[in-house]
């Protein structure tokens, strides 16, 4: 049990240590350079999801042909 205990304790301790890394970052950053940021992330987020619902359209239309196109 004080294996998991010291397990998780190590987790917390990193995630705080990467999460306080990444404020001093955001807080550094002026107000354009955080608009760029984000802009950067919305466009990067929409490409994904543009991508993964075209790759999805493409799947379902590659099984209804594949369905069409057998002899039963």
């Amino acid at each position: 049990m004080e294996f998991v205990m010291n397990f998780i304790d190590g987790a917390i301790e990193f995630a705080k240590e990467k999460i306080d890394k990444v404020m001093d970052f955001w807080e550094g950053l002026d107000d354009d350079k955080r608009k760029l940021f984000i802009g950067c992330v919305v466009a990067t987020v929409s490409v994904i999801v543009i991508a993964s619902i075209a790759y999805s359209i493409g799947k379902s239309q590659g099984k209804k042909l594949a369905i069409e196109e057998e002899d039963f």
